[in-house]
């Protein structure tokens, strides 16, 4: 990359930042049992692995679908994205050759490597690439691209990002499914079945998919990176429920598994303390939640949703998911050790307190003005909406409980994670959603500009604020936090976001996620994939998502 004085700076601070945050609780992935950190030797090619998912996914297709930890990896698999994050959590060029900015951070221009094919054959060109960004900028991706003014073709290789505003994090944006290129061809002709029937440049082509059984991918025999991937083909099998995905590992059903729930990541350990599995885990800025719709009542009024907050015991709700010296508690959506970690906001967290949370109650249902426009004393009520897992239905009783005793009816409604998914992102084009509250996971080892921004812009029309929550003061500082580069001056605004976030309550939190995957001994590659110098490295299992690329079984 060619970045003048100002943007290597800029580059620099940020990605001092993502590594620090990388680091809440547990590092890049680095925890193993067993002898996964031993030398795992050379990779051998061929064979298939089959991993056992936590949930099931809407579909593939890059500014349609919303997708969970489950659904990145199959997009990883079929897609690549034009830049990656390395372990030291520097953004670097991935399916890019080479990127840069201008000193005032308002054009990113990217270079992509020569004759790179799609799947069906098609070429990878700013032709196609111009295309899909205009499907992303009318898609469930427009919040994401909406500081976007102009998508400049400069020649058959080389595109441009002109944005309306400076943003220091752009490059970091697109490393998700907004930075994916898609066959266009593939969009024309499949039409409404794009979603079942991706295609990427990836290093895997999509063979078929058994909605709620199995998705398969095949190896592109001709991926662009010399030599890779290994295995012939990766079967991803959603299993939503926790035993019985542990259990077809241990019964050698499947040869992979993830979670993120901690109940199964203990009983994981467990099994392999006595066996020859291996576990590979992580914890960072990602906890569980209970996200509110703050654009319908009653979970539209800050007293109700602060009193659901008071109403709460963190601890037992980590308790019940058995993240009881596993996870973190939370206050906010960075840990203690990220530099974004705020002790203001911490101090703002609503704390348990029942009798505060009745008088907050109270005060809603004794309002003559109250939003859901029902009589003087009528109690609150609303939906909770939650997947069927053990661990979450037992979650979902207990928040029941805690809200019932502070004077709140709670009917719960099981809903499997895909359901779930695009209940709550919604449909265009407002993307408002239809729910009311729901579990949910939040946060991410991003830049915080990409994990606020959207998250927390004008919800009108953007898929991206799943709570439809902003505040003008909110929204001036998240323009501000990507504005800047001053790093100091980005971690004040963020904690102030954090801040108001903590004060305004569109959601509560359950501690911090860990994240597993767990395999047989004859899986391998898990945690050590690289960039297409294969040198360099990128960071292991974020989340609980396997980079297949390299993955490679010991036949």
């Amino acid at each position: 990359m060619n970045h003048s004085p100002k943007s290597r700076l800029l580059a620099l601070l940020a990605a001092t930042a993502v590594v620090l945050a990388a680091c809440g609780g547990g590092g890049d992935g680095g925890d193993t049992t067993g002898q996964a950190g031993e030398d795992e030797g050379q990779p051998k090619p061929g064979g298939k692995v089959t991993i056992a998912l936590e949930a099931e996914s809407p579909g593939f297709q890059p500014g349609k679908d919303s997708v969970a930890e489950p659904g990145t990896m199959v997009l990883y698999s079929v897609y690549d994205p034009f830049v990656l994050r390395d372990a030291g959590g520097t953004i670097k060029p991935f399916l890019a050759e080479s990127f840069e900015s201008t000193p005032d951070l308002k054009e990113w221009t990217f270079k992509l490597r020569p004759n790179v094919k799609f799947h069906d054959g098609t070429d990878l060109n700013t032709t196609v690439v111009s295309e899909n960004y205009k499907i992303l900028k009318a898609g469930t991706t427009a919040g994401a691209l909406a500081t976007v003014s102009e998508f400049v073709v400069v020649d058959p290789l080389t595109f441009k990002y002109v944005l309306s505003v400076p943003n220091a994090a752009f490059p970091d944006l697109l490393t998700g499914v907004v930075g994916m290129p898609f066959s266009m061809k593939n969009y024309t002709e499949k039409g409404a079945d794009v979603s079942a029937n991706p295609v990427g440049t990836g290093p895997f082509s999509f063979v078929r998919w058994q909605r709620d059984s199995e998705l398969l991918v095949r190896k592109n025999p001709s991926y662009w990176i010399q030599g890779l991937p290994y295995l012939d083909e990766v079967a991803f099998k959603p299993i939503p429920d926790e035993d019985a995905r542990l259990a077809t590992l241990t019964s050698g059903e499947v040869d992979m598994m993830h979670t993120l729930r901690q109940t199964l990541v203990k009983k994981a350990k467990q099994a392999a303390s006595s066996s020859d599995l291996r576990t590979y885990d992580f914890q960072g800025n990602s906890s569980g939640s209970s996200l509110f719709n703050t654009s319908r009542p009653p979970l539209d009024d800050r007293r109700v949703r602060q009193g659901l907050a008071h109403a709460l015991s963190q601890d037992d709700l980590l308790e019940v998911l058995g993240g009881t010296g596993i996870s973190q508690p939370t206050t906010q959506l960075f840990t203690t050790d990220s530099p974004w970690y705020s002790r203001d906001a911490a101090a703002k967290w609503p704390k348990q307190d029942v009798n505060k949370a009745r008088s907050l109650i109270k005060s809603y249902v004794d309002d003559p003005a109250r939003s859901d426009k029902k009589p003087v004393g009528t109690p609150v009520s609303f939906t909770y909406n939650c997947q069927p897992d053990p661990s979450l239905v037992e979650l979902a009783l207990l928040y029941q409980q805690y809200w019932k005793a502070v004077g709140v009816d709670v009917t719960l409604r099981q809903v499997e994670q895909a359901s779930s998914v695009a209940l709550v992102v919604g449909t265009p084009p407002d993307y408002l959603g239809d729910y009311d509250a729901v579990c949910w996971r939040l946060g991410s080892q991003n830049d915080p500009d990409v994990t606020l921004f959207n998250a927390f812009r004008e919800p009108q029309g953007n898929a991206s604020n799943v709570s439809n929550f902003t505040t003008p003061r909110l929204q001036q500082l998240l323009i501000e936090g990507r504005s800047t580069a001053d790093i100091e001056r980005r971690k004040q605004i963020y904690g102030e976001v954090s801040t108001i976030l903590a004060e305004e309550v569109p959601f509560t939190l359950t501690g911090s996620t860990a994240a597993l995957v767990a395999a047989t001994p004859k899986v391998k590659g898990i945690m050590n994939w690289t960039f297409p110098d294969r040198t360099t490295k990128g960071p292991s299992i974020v989340s609980s998502v396997v980079a297949f690329r390299e993955v490679w079984l010991d036949r």
